[in-house]
């Protein structure tokens, strides 16, 4: 028997579930074949700027200062 190379089966396979996992990936995401609507929060820039002002204000508590979310892209936040 003679044996067949990687670059003649595997990778043409390989490379082949990769473009079928991508259209099933963009079918069900994008094209909304399975239904559903983007939620207006994503669509809405007014909504995407208030929620950044909330997470750079950051919330009182209790015992310690403002949360802050992800403080390391912030390291000159504003206290509260």
């Amino acid at each position: 028997m003679v044996m067949v190379s990687f670059t003649k089966v595997a990778l043409p396979s390989v490379l082949a579930s990769f473009v079928v996992s991508y259209a099933f990936w963009d079918l069900s995401r994008n094209r909304k074949i399975f239904g559903g609507t983007v939620p207006p929060s994503t669509q809405n820039e007014e909504w995407g700027k208030e929620t950044q002002k909330k997470f750079d204000e950051g919330w009182p508590r209790e015992a310690a200062g403002p949360v802050v979310m992800n403080p390391i892209s912030r390291q000159n936040y504003r206290k509260v």
